[in-house]
């Protein structure tokens, strides 16, 4: 339980982080380039943008 409360945690602050950036996407650029915006908030980054 302590484990899952600290990965929430640490989840919380880097949402928390990308929130106050304001991150702007733009639907032109498509989906690899919008999710790499993300860090690494999104399960299988590499997978869609092809960068670790």
């Amino acid at each position: 339980m302590k484990k899952k409360l600290a990965e929430l945690s640490t989840f919380d602050d880097e949402l928390r982080h990308c929130a106050d950036k304001r991150i702007s996407l733009d639907l032109d650029d498509g989906v690899k380039v919008n999710y790499g915006k993300f860090g690494t908030l999104l399960a299988e980054k590499k997978k869609v943008t092809g960068k670790g």
